[in-house]
């Protein structure tokens, strides 16, 4: 699936030189390294409420498309030069490029969704509703992040609706597999249900991965919001004195970001959030119906208990 969205963005005139060669450099450099869980989760969800997953195909390519955007514009708000040890298009090509690069993925991921092979005109009605309500809560979550970076006393529960907001993306993915497999109903809202909390312990796991990397940690302290772990640790005030000097360090040293590190990850709080992560997705387990059938649901199954046991 991330081949075919490369593959489509390649072969797209997209009318400017420069906007050529942008685009052509994320579908060569960054989009091939991004891991297809989105593709992934539309496929599971149909099969999930006994359609054909294959029928998913050619909407999750165009669903990779609006995301590729949605990723471009972000770095530019994050001001994150470097991925997968590769320059961003923000990094290559400055923030101008960058958010032209990206309204022009957008706009075309815009228009093969409206003549979306494999979608009944009613499908694709809904499906661009469903879009319009997951992007408008993407950037209700980036709104927010901007806020809580002026905050001195950053709450953990704030955070949690910023990632609560950002789950609406699996969510979607999901919701949309469903329709593909022409579920409705309960059915519908329980794929979806699952969306949700894969999408919460995904993003959650995200925050985990970005406090042990030392280049990304020092970057989210510098531009955007701590990892969660870090804000989830604050919550205990005797970690504070070990915490905020970290924080507040414009050039902190590895040294120092490993005993930020080592504060959060051997504290009792961060003890009872991977407890509470866990919680959610077996709770899920337990709950959804879609899941009890192990023969069907067994790759959705696997992939929610490794999020909420890896953490």
């Amino acid at each position: 699936m991330v081949d075919q969205a490369c593959k489509e963005i390649l072969s797209f005139s997209w009318g400017d030189e420069a906007i050529d060669a942008a685009l052509k450099y994320y579908a060569l450099n960054t989009l091939p390294s991004v891991l297809p869980i989105f593709p992934t989760l539309s496929y599971v969800s149909c099969r999930l409420v006994g359609g054909k997953p294959e029928k998913t195909q050619p909407v999750a390519k165009v669903l990779m498309i609006i995301a590729a955007s949605a990723d471009i514009h972000d770095d530019v708000i994050d001001r994150s030069t470097h991925k997968f040890e590769n320059k961003t298009l923000y990094g290559k090509f400055g923030d101008d490029l960058a958010l032209l690069a990206g309204d022009a993925l957008l706009t075309r991921g815009l228009t093969l969704l409206s003549n979306c092979k494999g979608l009944s005109v009613a499908q694709r009605k809904a499906v661009a509703g469903l879009v319009e309500k997951a992007t408008l809560k993407m950037i209700k979550a980036e709104a927010l992040e901007t806020r809580l970076r002026k905050q001195h006393d950053l709450a953990a529960h704030e955070f949690f609706e910023d990632i609560k907001l950002k789950s609406s993306v699996a969510e979607l993915q999901c919701r949309i597999g469903g329709m593909v497999g022409n579920a409705d109903g309960e059915d519908l809202d329980d794929v979806a249900e699952f969306g949700r909390v894969i999408g919460v312990l995904a993003t959650v796991k995200e925050e985990f991965v970005d406090l042990q990397n030392p280049a990304e940690l020092r970057h989210r302290l510098k531009y955007e919001l701590p990892p969660y772990p870090v804000v989830y640790a604050l919550q205990d005030e005797r970690l504070k004195t070990q915490i905020l000097p970290v924080i507040g360090e414009k050039n902190p040293t590895n040294k120092q970001l490993q005993s930020l590190v080592d504060a959060v990850l051997n504290s009792d709080a961060t003890q009872k959030l991977r407890v509470e992560m866990s919680k959610l997705g077996l709770k899920e387990l337990g709950r959804n119906p879609l899941l009890q059938d192990r023969e069907v649901a067994e790759e959705a199954v696997v992939l929610l208990e490794a999020l909420a046991m890896e953490m």
